[in-house]
């Protein structure tokens, strides 16, 4: 943000206008947004929810879910 607000800001002294900063401060956020969501990962889709099948989870006899296996001295 502070980067294409300063380079709008840059650009807005040398055509001497008032326009380019606003849109540099806007386009920044834009910017750091996507590259977050790229970071992070979106939400995540309806039917990758339903597959559940993916993922690896260990199960004790009768169906339940067993502990996550830790290292000794750790919880």
């Amino acid at each position: 943000m502070a980067v294409w607000g300063g380079a709008g800001w840059l650009l807005d002294q040398w055509v001497d206008t008032r326009v380019f900063f606003p849109v540099g401060i806007i386009l920044g956020m834009a910017v750091a947004i996507y590259v977050v969501v790229l970071r992070f990962g979106g939400l995540p889709s309806p039917s990758g929810a339903a597959h559940s099948s993916t993922r690896h989870t260990s199960t004790t006899q009768g169906g339940r879910r067993s502990r996550p296996r830790t290292q000794k001295g750790q919880r």
